[in-house]
Formats: structure tokens, C-alpha cells, sequence
């Protein structure tokens, strides 16, 4: 079998075997590499986070194992710069968590996500949970549509706003409608404070949906 496959994560099996969750064209697998922990290994540092890989493998039950790298795209390089290492994290983990098939807007949507530099951490995250939420079909009715107060209740089912139970500042449904809006997105500053707000409403929101 062959396929494109983003990494998602890399963690240790063992003392010097490989395990890595990809992201690809069959879902998300669960690759084994035999010793790949070992500088000797001819594929040592091919499967590390957020590396595009192009694969000849095998599968032998849950697991798949590589036979040949044919092409790698080396994103893991950029992770140096410590914000683009939190964003390339975050977004990575978000679609470990919040997607369980294939969609080849979401593998394009991460694709271009990791490839570009990150100018402004919190917007560009708020952004991608935008864009994810959006293809994954949950329409946030709440960026399009309902009045907003100094504090908004929103149903977390269909994302209205003024029939739910989930409470958050009307201020930040603005930002989130404008970070959306705005095509120099970037360039919209947020407060920490503000940001693990909106983070956290998005992120439930998410959760939701696909628990």
C-alpha cells in the first residue's frame, strides 16, 4: 500500500522502537518502526511531528509498518521557532482529538497550516478551530447570526445564539466575528486572558460535537 501522510504525534515504544499516529487518505494509523529511536536507522528523523511523509507500508492488524519513505517534507524543521512549535502543536493535537475520519479539506486545511509562518499565535489558532468547526459541518450559527449583548447564551447543538445554556462575553463572539470577516486576520491583537477564553468556548464546542 501506498500513501501521503501528515504526522501528528511520535512517542517511544519501548526503549528504541518508534510509534507515530498519522493522518492521511485510510484515516488515522498507527505506525511501528522497529528500532526507530536508533541514530543507525535508516529512517531515524523521518517520522517526526508535523514531517509530510509519502509511504510504502504494510499493515499487520492496528498497526502499519513502513517498507520505503518515496518523499518526506521536512515541517518538523520549522517547529525551531517556539511559537511556530505551539502552533504546529496545537493545531496537531486538535485534529488527534476532534476528527476520526478522513477529509481532504481538513488534510488540506492542516497542509497549509503547518507549511505557512505563523505571525500572530492566538488569532491564527482561532482561526484554524474556525475553519475546522466549519468544514466539519457544525455551523456556528453564532458567527453569522443573533444579537449580541455584554454576555451571550449559546446552544451549544446548533450554535445559536439566545437559546442555550453556555455562557460567554458578547465581546468575544465580536472578536471571533471579526477574526472570521477579516482577511488580515493577523493583524487583530488579543489579550492572553481574552484568547484562553475563546479557546476554551471553541474547543468545547468541538467537543460537543464529536465526543
Amino acid at each position: 500500500m501506498k500513501g501521503e501522510f501528515i504526522v501528528l504525534r511520535r512517542v517511544r515504544g519501548g526503549d528504541v522502537d518508534l510509534v507515530a499516529t498519522l493522518y492521511g487518505i485510510y484515516g488515522k494509523l498507527t505506525l511501528f518502526l522497529k528500532e526507530g529511536y536508533l541514530n543507525e536507522n535508516p529512517l531515524f528523523g523521518v517520522f517526526e511531528p508535523f514531517n509530510v511523509v509519502d509511504i510504502d507500508f504494510y499493515q499487520s492488524g492496528n498497526i502499519i509498518i513502513p517498507n520505503d519513505v518515496r518523499k518526506v517534507r521536512r515541517f518538523s524543521y520549522k517547529a525551531k521557532d517556539y511559537e511556530q512549535f505551539i502552533y504546529m502543536s496545537k493545531i496537531s493535537e486538535a485534529v488527534l482529538k476532534f476528527v476520526h475520519s478522513y477529509d481532504e479539506k481538513i488534510y488540506k486545511l492542516l497542509f497549509n497550516e503547518l507549511e505557512k509562518k505563523v505571525k500572530n499565535l492566538n488569532t491564527s489558532l482561532l482561526r484554524f478551530y474556525i475553519n475546522l468547526i466549519e468544514i466539519l459541518g457544525y455551523t456556528p450559527k453564532f458567527l453569522y447570526e443573533g444579537k449580541i449583548g455584554q454576555k451571550v447564551k449559546i446552544n451549544l447543538e446548533n450554535g445559536e445564539i439566545g437559546s442555550g445554556n453556555y455562557e460567554i462575553k458578547g465581546s468575544y463572539i465580536k472578536l471571533l466575528r471579526k477574526i472570521k470577516n477579516t482577511k488580515d486576520y493577523e493583524r487583530i491583537r488579543i489579550t492572553k486572558g481574552s484568547f484562553k477564553e475563546i479557546e476554551k468556548f471553541l474547543r468545547d464546542f468541538l467537543n460537543y460535537h464529536t465526543k
